[in-house]
């Protein structure tokens, strides 16, 4: 059997509009499965660990899942989900709700996850637990923060580096020594760090 789950964004670093998404999760799911979808379904990236609890809000922990859980970012053996049923902590009119944490070096973002008691009879070919795009309530919020987005595709973030090869009577000779094929990054790096020592204001007068 598949059960209906609202998924609603409750607090977030950059969390400035409604988000509600629904997801369609198998009697067999564990909670890594429900990680991967909710992650699915605003659009994030894997890149943090993450926990669970039980509780009647998100700040007011009740049951940590596992027991005894104490949450630290990057010490969770998040693991330890792929052997935990998601079903056993989602019933339908409970006081308490599942409560997802996605943890990030600056706030975490908490998600509440609530049976919605509509079953599903699985549609044959699909794959679950799926996310219900047509039913989602606002945009997916910006993991990263605003404008990021823009900024990591906007080119003009990612100049490469200037050499006397290419006719600039103002380039570093440095850069002379590294080959065309050198990682782009490793260049971006390099002058960057240059950037941060010269202009900085120090000089050799600063040891004396």
């Amino acid at each position: 059997m598949i059960h209906r789950l609202q998924v609603t964004c409750v607090s977030g670093p950059w969390l400035d509009d409604k988000c509600v998404r629904f997801i369609d999760f198998p009697d067999t799911g564990n909670l890594y499965d429900l990680h991967i979808a909710i992650q699915d379904s605003v659009g994030f990236d894997d890149e943090y660990d993450f926990y669970y609890f039980m509780g009647i809000s998100h700040v007011s922990t009740g049951i940590m899942i596992p027991e005894g859980l104490e949450p630290e970012i990057y010490e969770i053996d998040t693991d330890i989900y792929e052997d935990i049923d998601a079903m056993k902590f989602l019933k339908p009119g409970s006081k308490e709700s599942l409560y997802y944490v996605f943890m990030s070096e600056g706030d975490d973002w908490h998600f509440k996850i609530q049976a919605t008691g509509k079953k599903i009879e699985p549609v044959d070919g699909e794959l679950y637990p799926l996310v219900q795009e047509s039913l989602s309530q606002g945009p997916n919020p910006e993991q990263y923060g605003s404008g990021f987005d823009d900024f990591a595709e906007d080119a003009d973030h990612f100049r490469p580096m200037r050499t006397s090869g290419q006719g600039m009577d103002d380039a570093d000779p440095f850069f002379d020594d590294l080959d065309d094929d050198d990682d782009f990054f490793e260049r971006r790096f390099v002058d960057e760090a240059d950037d941060f020592c010269c202009g900085s204001g120090y000089s050799d007068d600063d040891d004396d």
